[in-house]
């Protein structure tokens, strides 16, 4: 008979919450770029009723914003590929992409005593896509107050 695997073990939560402070920092990074650089020059041009040049400076803030999601599906993907989690590079961005957006288009999955990081990493994932849903919130209100 097999014996459980503890899955709140030490070394999955300590690397999950690693990798999460990571995710973090790029996260709140962007967040401070996009709000305190580009957030008021969104604002200046929409006051001057410059709606093209708004609606280009605010989908260039979603490009951003898409390449801070896909670098913490990056670190997602090194934190399971460097340390030996997972062996193949390609299948640890996969993983990483599938569960971070919990869309779960694969399946593949850690050995059990590494599924915890799956959890996180979806956590992770609903957090910073929850930050940027607000981000786009207050931007589009920047160009559309003006318009109304």
């Amino acid at each position: 008979m097999d014996q459980p695997v503890d899955v709140l073990n030490a070394p999955a939560l300590l690397t999950g919450c690693a990798a999460l402070l990571f995710c973090i920092a790029v996260q709140g990074s962007t967040v401070a770029l996009v709000m305190g650089k580009l957030k008021p020059k969104l604002r200046a041009v929409a006051v001057q009723n410059r709606s093209g040049v708004a609606h280009l400076l605010f989908f260039s803030c979603i490009v951003i914003l898409l390449m801070s999601h896909l670098t913490q599906i990056m670190i997602w993907a090194a934190f399971l590929y460097l340390p030996g989690i997972m062996t193949n590079p390609h299948h640890a961005v996969l993983l990483a992409g599938s569960t971070y957006t919990t869309v779960g288009f694969t399946n593949d999955t850690l050995p059990e005593r590494w599924q915890l990081l799956e959890v996180i990493m979806a956590v992770s994932g609903l957090f910073a896509f929850a930050w940027s849903t607000s981000i786009f919130y207050g931007l589009s209100q920047q160009i559309y107050r003006e318009e109304a």
